[in-house]
């Protein structure tokens, strides 16, 4: 079993779209999980935060604690993959990538692009040849 391929979507669409390729990649079902990691709507009124009364102004007034959360540049959805071997695993990372998955782990996106850079270059070599 390989590491597990994770990745963040902004929208819950997106997520389930990237879900229905991978399964029909031939992934199984059981090894591909989607985890909504915020609730759209937002704190219950009901929470009880000192200060937070409708009278109180500022930072901390009952409308700005209580106002919805701006969802444009959060990625609240997260899928898992357990890929079974190295080929379905990296046609799982085809497909998250083409879907607009983030990969949340920074030294993975600085080894990929390192990765790229290297291909790159090795191509630029062979055409000069």
């Amino acid at each position: 079993m390989q590491e597990p391929i994770i990745r963040t979507f902004k929208h819950v669409d997106a997520a389930q779209e990237a879900r229905r390729e991978l399964l029909a990649a031939g992934i199984a079902a059981d090894d591909v999980a989607i985890d909504v990691r915020i609730d759209e709507t937002g704190p219950v009124q009901g929470n009880f935060t000192v200060g937070d009364t409708p009278e109180v102004k500022g930072k901390s007034a009952y409308t700005h604690t209580y106002a919805p959360t701006a969802q444009d540049d959060v990625r609240d959805c997260q899928v898992t993959v357990r890929a079974a071997d190295a080929a379905l695993a990296e046609r799982a990372v085809a497909i998250l990538d083409r879907c607009g998955g983030y990969n949340p782990d920074p030294a993975a996106v600085a080894a990929a692009a390192a990765d790229a850079a290297a291909a790159d270059a090795a191509d630029a070599r062979a055409t000069r040849h």
